[in-house]
């Protein structure tokens, strides 16, 4: 392996453990801190719910500016300030005392640093950088990620038990400082500059084409927006899920974190089936891994309990990233990689109305009924449709005679 090839993976494996510390934490650790958030502010699951959806809202509407700023002034400064917006995010949520504190601190704050420093613009410095090899690129980022996440989650979960949630939140907001270190560091602009422009599929369906006007984009947000809705409303009240079942804060942060890192295996199979399938192939594996998860949500609905619980923890590990993924490798194929970024801020904007609604219809379900089986009824059905819409409609037919 040559110096460049060798900066260019170290690159990669920075942007997954940056995601695993902030996103892995706004995505996955906030579950840990739903319950003493919840009790602490003297309110119900439903409102911390709100805060968390809101905050997906936020991160959704920032995407599609994020991704322009990113396609047209690089990575490393868009990364830093977000890395930085983040981190004052979590200090502030150490110290807020009543709901609207709350969503100032979570909602805005710690949301739109997500948004600018750990989503589009990791994935578009990753894309870029390793264009022949991006499917597995991405992958590794993923897993790394997910890796990180790993032990994210059950750290958190025990500080959350010892030194309390807003301890906790003040001790990350540090931890995300400290991590600017790593795009000043790794992160510079040549590592995009120089790459090549890709394959020919990026000048033959120019992005110039407004991808308003095309049907595979619709379908793609539309299913992508089904499987982030459902993937983040269950993330949310995971931990919440299995400590009513009976397991102990700690142990269900861990088997959080174990679900995490059992999602690393599908991560590194979906980046090979990503650069080595034909591009038609990638839709049904997409609808089929939609369609799966479906399935094992709807077994915990019909017959809750411990062995349906652990299939559904199984399945959320699978789509933690192997759909995401998918979707990324599928979009370059498909509008080419000029306008990558700007394309999945458009995407993230589409999934704002699931992501934001999904936790909060969850939380107020569960104060309404006081178990989750109607949550996990809907989530299913959604998915479902999501996976059969994605394997029916989306036509390759057209790239792959440009290709």
């Amino acid at each position: 392996m040559t110096a460049t090839a060798r900066a260019r993976w170290i690159v990669v494996s920075a942007t997954g453990v940056l995601t695993g510390l902030g996103h892995g934490f706004g995505a996955f650790a906030v579950s840990a801190l739903l319950k003493p958030l919840a009790v602490d502010l003297d309110t119900g699951r439903g409102a911390v719910s709100t805060a968390i959806g809101l905050g997906r809202l936020v991160s959704g509407l920032a995407s599609p500016l994020v991704g322009r700023a990113t396609d047209r002034w690089g990575t490393r400064w868009i990364s830093i300030v977000g890395i930085i917006v983040a981190a004052i995010g979590l200090l502030l949520l150490g110290f807020v005392r009543n709901e609207f504190e709350l969503y100032i601190a979570w909602s805005v704050v710690f949301s739109i640093g997500t948004a600018i420093g750990f989503t589009v613009t990791l994935d578009k410095l990753v894309v870029t950088t390793l264009s022949e090899r991006r499917g597995m690129a991405l992958a590794i980022r993923f897993s790394i990620a997910a890796v990180v996440s790993t032990f994210v989650v059950p750290i958190v979960s025990y500080m959350g038990d010892t030194v309390g949630w807003r301890q906790t939140s003040i001790v990350w907001g540090f931890v995300l400082l400290a991590m600017v270190a790593v795009p000043l560091v790794w992160f510079r602009e040549q590592n995009i500059q120089t790459t090549s422009i890709g394959p020919a599929l990026t000048d033959a369906v120019p992005v110039q084409r407004s991808v308003l006007r095309d049907r595979n984009f619709w379908v793609i947000g539309l299913a992508l927006a089904a499987q982030a809705g459902v993937t983040t409303g269950l993330s949310v009240h995971l931990v919440s899920i299995m400590t009513d079942h009976g397991l102990a804060a700690t142990s269900a942060g861990s088997l959080f974190g174990l679900m995490i890192l059992l999602s690393i295996p599908v991560r590194i199979l979906s980046g090979y089936v990503a650069d080595k399938f034909a591009t038609r192939i990638l839709p049904i594996v997409l609808g089929l891994l939609l369609v799966l998860e479906a399935l094992a949500i709807a077994s915990f609905a019909w017959e809750p309990g411990l062995l349906s619980l652990i299939t559904l923890i199984g399945a959320m590990g699978v789509a933690a990233g192997a759909p995401t993924l998918l979707v990324l490798v599928l979009c370059s194929k498909l509008f080419g990689e000029s306008k990558f970024a700007t394309i999945q801020g458009s995407l993230m904007l589409m999934q704002v109305p699931a992501t934001m609604v999904a936790p909060m219809a969850a939380g107020y379900l569960y104060d309404y009924t006081g178990n989750y089986e109607m949550v996990s009824w809907g989530f299913a059905a959604v998915l479902l449709s999501g996976g059969t819409l994605v394997m029916l409609l989306i036509r390759t037919d057209q790239v792959e005679a440009g290709a």
